[in-house]
């Protein structure tokens, strides 16, 4: 049973198939990277400028 978009009931999700996982944002500047190389990258063309 899903009683609003931030709690789900975890018996629902479990009966459905659906696994949580958790994940992390990394953030430069303004940007938001799911994937970390992205956002080393990014800050490392941001030094040279």
């Amino acid at each position: 049973m899903i009683t609003n978009d931030n709690h789900v009931d975890e018996m629902e999700l479990a009966r459905l198939g659906i696994k949580r996982i958790q994940s992390s944002i990394f953030a430069w500047g303004e940007y938001r990277y799911s994937n970390l190389r992205d956002a080393i990258a990014a800050a490392k063309r941001g030094d040279r400028r």
